[in-house]
């Protein structure tokens, strides 16, 4: 399983969000459909944009991991899984 935690949040007019993350396990690529878990419980499915093409990606490149959620807002703190 592939997870993450939110870190940071910058919120677009558009609904959508970029987001900071602490990956904790697993790797995420562009368009990945990810669950957005807040306080242990699922409050959106959505797809993920990380910068680089992946999570490890940006890790290897010395750069803090970050991504754009399609059509949500997160907020610090909240989990980001995908199987």
């Amino acid at each position: 399983m592939n997870r993450a935690k939110v870190t940071d949040v910058f919120i677009f007019a558009n609904g959508d969000s970029a987001v900071y993350i602490d990956p904790a396990e697993g790797d995420f690529r562009a368009g990945d459909r990810v669950k957005i878990l807040r306080e242990g419980a699922k409050v959106a499915e959505v797809v993920l944009f990380p910068r680089d093409g992946s999570v490890v990606g940006a890790v290897r490149a010395d750069r803090r991991a970050h991504a754009l959620v399609k059509e949500f807002v997160c907020v610090v703190g909240d989990m980001i899984e995908a199987e």
